[in-house]
């Protein structure tokens, strides 16, 4: 293969996962789009088509959802295409490289993951000092690590050929695997125990413990038990109504005020929109979204405390803190969000518990519905499809997927943006007296519950160690599972948490975590 070819490629196949980060979730990089491009670019777009069909159906359940890490299709796709259009052998050899290629590639996305973990600790101090060009930097550097992490071991694995392919991957050793799995699933735990922390849930607490059980225990999942949480919360709410009561919370009073119309306008909403497309830039194991959410905000916070730096400087560090949900469901977040910041910075009282209580309340059922109805519905229905068609060498396959896919993803992204902004100003306006507060109230709980359930659900820790008591086998897991479904994701984050309390440096703790993880990785004890 020419150097020329091999950038090329490795251009496709960085271009389409940066694009997942800073341009929007379009699916650039499923294998029914790079397996069409990659023969395109080597001149045999027919072998494309079967090809990128081929590996559609294989890599169909494969969705980079949270913070998982699946087989890297992007990579495989590229590789596989390539090396079957190289050898003249066809399908049997895209999938003797594909495959492998996937499993490998995946470990250079867990990297990029984790090197955005230092980006995102930057982007922090630069939040300090209300350095917004620092975390745009920041947030560049990320999606670049994750271009490279794409685009390199393309490049090398076209120059070197695919039996190299295959003897890399499968002299990785077993304990780095082991180690940087573990590193993987460790590292949410911060980004909780952050969470949790800005909740600040004091008499409240137990509602993070209802959440976490009832994930664990009866399988709710993030949607269920956040929908749970908030039928609970409007349950107090209206007792507390009932009974002229205040829901106990750490001191904050939230007086509401309906004087003034709302610096949220339409001009800001459509800037908003166009750059939540970035939502994913930066993704990290220990923040996901927290960046590209903050840079999204930042034109419109820096509108709105123009007067006020130290404001300023507050709202960006409050929005580095853990955030998830689905990519084309980040509108109605982002606008709440939004017009309660425009409110605070008007000077009516509302703290950072409501407003992360709203956020954090809101990401995980978002994310469900959109994991549910986009990742788990649309986008397998209409690859499936499309893969037929390609299959039969049709070669308006791959497009009929994009037009169709994203013709939903665009309309959904500015629907669910602009009816929240333009519902969010009518409900605003009709606010009185104690509003807010009971607003706090129920997002607090729905928020706490969320993240009791996201502890039990994406927190995946366990150990495989096991010991023998005669001819049978016991394992360690079961009988954790015994005592409590998922006790060690809950002490994790409950030690996490703890240091977080104490004021530990995120950094820190950052580090800490990826050490013992991986060590614990390594030797066997976790994974």
């Amino acid at each position: 293969m020419s150097l020329g070819t091999a950038l090329a490629l490795s251009m496709l196949a960085g271009f389409a996962y940066w694009s997942r980060r800073f341009l929007g979730d379009w699916f650039l990089e499923r294998p029914i789009i790079l397996g069409p491009l990659t023969g395109l670019i080597m001149g045999d777009f027919a072998m494309g088509l079967l090809v990128g069909g081929t590996l559609e159906l294989i890599f169909m359940g494969a969705a980079d959802i949270g913070g998982s890490v699946p087989p890297n299709y992007t990579i495989g796709s590229v590789l596989g295409t390539a090396f079957a259009i190289l050898s003249g052998q066809g399908i049997e050899t895209a999938l003797a490289i594909a495959i492998p290629a996937a499993l490998l590639g995946s470990f250079f996305e867990l990297i990029a993951k984790t090197v955005s973990t230092v980006f995102v600790s930057f982007a922090e101090k630069y939040a300090d000092s209300g350095n917004d060009k620092g975390i745009a930097w920041m947030l560049h550097l990320g999606n670049i690590a994750h271009f490279l992490a794409d685009a390199i071991p393309t490049f090398f694995a076209l120059m070197l050929g695919a039996d190299i392919v295959k003897v890399l991957v499968n002299e990785i050793p077993v304990w780095l695997k082991n180690g940087l799995s573990a590193t993987g699933n460790a590292l949410p735990a911060l980004g909780f125990a952050l969470l949790l922390n800005s909740l600040a849930p004091g008499k409240l607490m137990p509602f993070f413990f209802a959440g976490f059980l009832i994930a664990a225990y009866a399988k709710f999942g993030v949607l269920g038990t956040a929908l749970l949480g908030l039928l609970v919360a409007l349950l107090i709410n209206y007792m507390k109504k009932e009974n002229n009561e205040e829901i106990p919370y750490e001191d904050n009073e939230v007086a509401a005020s309906t004087a003034g119309e709302s610096l949220l306008t339409k001009k800001d909403i459509k800037t908003i929109y166009f750059r939540s497309f970035a939502l994913q830039s930066a993704f990290s194991f220990d923040r996901m979204q927290a960046i590209g959410f903050t840079w999204i905000l930042m034109p419109f916070l820096k509108k709105i405390y123009k007067n006020n730096f130290e404001g300023y400087k507050a709202a960006l560090k409050r929005h580095l803190l853990f955030f998830n949900t689905h990519p084309w469901l980040c509108g109605p977040i982002l606008a709440l969000t939004a017009n309660m910041e425009a409110k605070k910075a008007s000077g009516e009282e509302i703290d950072e518990q409501t407003i992360q209580g709203v956020k954090s309340g809101l990401m995980g059922p978002l994310a469900a519905m959109g994991d549910s109805m986009f990742h788990g519905t649309l986008r397998p229905l209409v690859g499936g499809i499309c893969a037929s068609l390609a299959l039969q060498k049709n070669p308006i396959a791959p497009l009929i997927f994009f037009v169709v896919v994203n013709a939903v993803h665009v309309y959904v992204s500015w629907a669910t943006l602009d009816s929240t902004y333009r519902l969010g100003e009518s409900a605003i306006t009709r606010l009185a007296g104690n509003g807010y507060k009971r607003i706090m109230d129920i997002a607090c709980i729905t928020g706490l519950m969320s993240v009791g359930a996201l502890t039990a659900t994406w927190l995946n820790i366990s150990t495989p160690l096991a010991y023998t008591v005669g001819k049978s086998i016991v394992s360690i897991q079961s009988m954790v599972d015994g005592i409590m479904p998922g006790l060690l994701p809950l002490l994790t984050m409950l030690i996490v948490y703890y240091f977080v309390r104490k004021g530990s440096k995120t950094t820190n703790l950052m580090l800490g975590i990826i050490g013992v993880a991986f060590a614990l990785g390594a030797v066997g004890v976790i994974g």
